[in-house]
C-alpha cells in the first residue's frame, strides 16, 4: 500500500480535562511498489541494517513503567466513516517482542477498495511522555515497501488519548489473494529516541 498521508489529529483526557493537538506527519516513501528494498542493495548499507538491528536487540522492547497500552485501533472508510476493522486490546502482555510472536490481524478485503481510510489509535500511557511518535514500516514477503512515520507530541501521564490518521491508497492495487498472510507491519512506539515498545502484525485479507 502507498500511503500519501494527510494530517493527524490527537486527543488527550486526563480525569475530565481534555487537551487537543493537531499536527503533521512526515511520510517516507521509499520506493513505489513492491518486491523493492526499503535500504539501497549496496553492501554497505546491508550491513548498517545488520547492525542496527543486531544493537536494537539489545535494547529494552518496552518499559513496564510507562504503563503503555493500545485500548483499540479501527480503520474506517475515510469517505463515508464506515468501520472495516478494530482491534481488541493489546497490553504489554500481548505486545511482548521477546517473544517472538506476531499478531495477526484479520482484514475484510473490501478494505482495499477504499480510496483513503481513517484509523484511529486509542492508548493509555501511565507515565509522561515527551515526544511520542511511532515508525512503522511494511513488508510484502520480507521485503521493504515503506515507512510511515507519525508524530503525536506530548502525553499526559496517566492519560487515555485518541490518535486519528488519514491514508490514501495506491492508484494500484495487488490481488487480496497474493497480499494475504505475506504483508507484515513492523510497528515502534518511541518517546524521542527511545523505544517504548515494538510488534509485528500479519496481515490476512479475508
Amino acid at each position: 500500500m502507498e500511503s500519501k498521508y494527510a494530517e493527524e489529529k490527537g486527543e488527550s483526557k486526563n480525569d475530565d480535562k481534555a487537551d487537543r493537538y493537531d499536527s503533521k506527519c512526515q511520510s517516507k516513501e521509499l520506493h513505489r511498489g513492491l518486491g523493492q528494498n526499503c535500504s539501497s542493495n549496496s553492501e554497505d548499507d546491508a550491513d548498517r541494517e545488520w547492525q542496527d538491528r543486531a544493537a536494537e536487540k539489545k535494547k529494552p522492547t518496552a518499559d513496564a513503567d510507562i504503563g503503555f497500552v493500545i485500548n483499540s485501533m479501527n480503520m474506517r472508510n475515510a469517505s463515508n466513516g464506515e468501520l472495516m476493522w478494530q482491534s481488541g486490546t493489546w497490553g504489554a502482555e500481548v505486545l511482548d517482542s521477546t517473544s517472538g510472536d506476531e499478531l495477526e490481524a484479520h482484514v475484510p478485503k473490501a478494505i482495499l477498495s477504499c480510496r483513503a481510510i481513517s484509523r484511529e489509535i486509542n492508548f493509555t500511557a501511565a507515565k509522561e511522555l515527551r515526544n511520542f511518535r511511532l515508525e512503522q514500516r511494511i513488508f510484502f514477503n520480507g521485503q521493504c515497501m515503506e515507512e510511515w512515520l507519525f508524530d503525536f507530541g506530548f502525553v499526559i501521564p496517566g492519560s487515555t488519548n485518541s490518535w486519528q490518521q488519514s491514508i490514501e491508497a495506491a492508484d494500484q492495487m495487488m490481488p487480496a489473494e497474493l497480499l494475504s498472510g505475506n504483508i507484515v507491519i513492523e510497528t515502534k512506539f518511541f518517546d524521542g529516541d527511545d523505544l517504548v515498545i515494538k510488534f509485528d502484525v500479519r496481515v490476512f485479507y479475508d
